[in-house]
């Protein structure tokens, strides 16, 4: 909330919103592609009136909580894009072993193979760089520096990372991949919001650019 506009960014206050609160709305359950398993919806503030004594931290404070907390979000959206990804390899593997063409399991074809190593490698790498995040998040708890870089870079690498496997694992699997049968096309549909939300990944490389070239 603007408690002080002419004072831009600074001027903005967090405030913590009872559900019950007179003139708090919840809106309509947004229809989504994917992670339908979680409700989405709109919130509405029509001459909603918040109390002062639920004022979160000091006024003034606000843009730097909510900054605050979205570097936390970010470290926890590049945990999701990770389970999403493995999951998704996890079942291109066994598909692999298992289907065969030509007289042989799929996966002993070279460009199934480099498919599967590729993604491998890439969920290693998300994997280390959510670690690195996750230290720099524990060790601002003492230092009160900002992990903000190694949150984008976790987020960005661990989120195109489930897309790209989603998409590996629906191309292995073929036609059947496209099917509801099997869990492949959920994959592909719950793995692309992690591009999205929390900040999309051109805004992981603004983020990231500008704190290497110190443009602030």
């Amino acid at each position: 909330m603007a408690t002080d506009p002419a004072k831009k960014q600074k001027g903005i206050s967090a405030f913590l919103v009872e559900a019950s609160a007179p003139g708090f709305i919840r809106g309509k359950k947004e229809p989504k592609l994917g992670i339908r398993a979680s409700a989405t919806s709109e919130l509405i503030f029509e001459d909603c009136r918040i109390p002062a004594e639920n004022l979160l931290g000091q006024e003034g404070d606000g843009f730097k909580i909510a900054m605050t907390v979205l570097d936390a979000g970010r470290i926890g959206i590049a945990t999701q894009a990770l389970g999403i990804a493995e999951a998704a390899y996890e079942a291109a593997r066994v598909y692999a072993n298992q289907r065969e063409a030509f007289g042989q399991k799929i996966g002993q074809f070279q460009g199934i193979g480099f498919k599967i190593a590729d993604m491998k490698t890439h969920i290693e790498a998300s994997r280390l760089l959510i670690y690195n995040a996750s230290l720099a998040k524990e060790r601002s708890k003492t230092t009160e520096e900002r992990f903000t870089q190694e949150a984008s870079m976790a987020k960005l690498f661990a989120s195109e990372t489930a897309m790209n496997c989603a998409h590996q694992a629906l191309q292995i699997h073929g036609g059947i991949g496209y099917s509801k049968e099997l869990p492949v096309e959920r994959y592909f549909r719950d793995a692309k919001i992690t591009e999205i939300y929390e900040g999309t990944s051109e805004i992981q490389r603004i983020v990231i650019s500008r704190a290497e070239l110190n443009f602030r």
